[in-house]
């Protein structure tokens, strides 16, 4: 582990010869940089190899495993898995969705099931930032129209407070300042639903439409709005926010969340 500190030692130390103060600052920020990395050194959040002093949240191995999930293998109104030549799936012929299209960027599995975890159980709310970049290149991917507003999905009074933040609020943040587009807070929590983690899935789909609630502060009629989550595993959640955001009567209504939990 010295040869991060020696390196960036040594290639700090040949600037600071011929750059003056600036660069003094710069050397000095590398030792310290380089000096926490040797008494706390940085872990991948999937596997735990160690990283070397630079921002990487995981390693090169693990990174490499991160593929966005390839939206034809996809009911596109539900994201559920479809036969090959149907345009939607079975469940979705008989029953459409509030959605006019669903998606996810990857399984809720493997290295990317590891970064949202830790974005959301870890208290490391920076990681936000990558999983809306990955986002955004989902988005692009399936050629959805440019939505007025994202709305995220909400979380309980005490889920926040505990959490101290809304994971889904903040991948919103992100990628609407990528999208440049507002984020609508339009749906509250009523209630305090205690956490869906453990739930079988009979559970989450019997929860109840009243869960949530439309505000009155924001004008959705009319517009195409991109509801935002973390995790979509029935999609019992988003369904029932479909519901209540139709109240307002939107154009048009979008989901995408970072990851896709299988349904066996």
């Amino acid at each position: 582990m010295l040869l991060p500190l020696i390196r960036n030692v040594l290639k700090e130390k040949n600037g600071l010869c011929s750059g003056g103060a600036d660069k003094g600052k710069i050397w000095l920020r590398a030792l310290k940089a380089s000096c926490l990395h040797l008494f706390f050194p940085s872990r991948c959040l999937h596997c735990r190899e160690f990283l070397s002093p630079d921002p990487a949240v995981l390693c090169m191995s693990c990174a490499s495993l991160l593929e966005l999930l390839n939206p034809q293998d996809f009911c596109p109104s539900c994201f559920n898995i479809k036969e090959e030549d149907d345009p939607l799936c079975l469940h979705c012929l008989h029953f459409p969705s509030l959605f006019f299209r669903m998606a996810a960027a990857f399984d809720y599995e493997g290295p990317a099931g590891s970064l949202i975890k830790h974005l959301k159980y870890f208290n490391q709310p920076y990681l936000a930032k990558g999983a809306a970049a990955f986002l955004l290149a989902q988005f692009f991917r399936l050629k959805w129209p440019i939505p007025d507003a994202l709305v995220p999905v909400p979380l309980s009074r005490s889920h926040w407070i505990a959490r101290g933040y809304n994971q889904s609020a903040l991948i919103a943040e992100e990628l609407a300042a990528l999208l440049q587009v507002p984020v609508w807070h339009a749906l509250k929590r009523t209630g305090d639903p205690y956490s869906q983690a453990g739930l079988l899935f009979e559970q989450r789909q019997r929860l109840e439409k009243e869960a949530f609630k439309l505000k009155k502060t924001y004008s959705i009629q009319d517009k195409t709005l991109l509801l935002i989550d973390d995790v979509m595993t029935t999609g019992a959640t988003l369904r029932h926010c479909a519901e209540t955001l139709s109240e307002g009567y939107p154009c048009a209504l979008y989901s995408l969340t970072f990851c896709r939990t299988k349904i066996v």
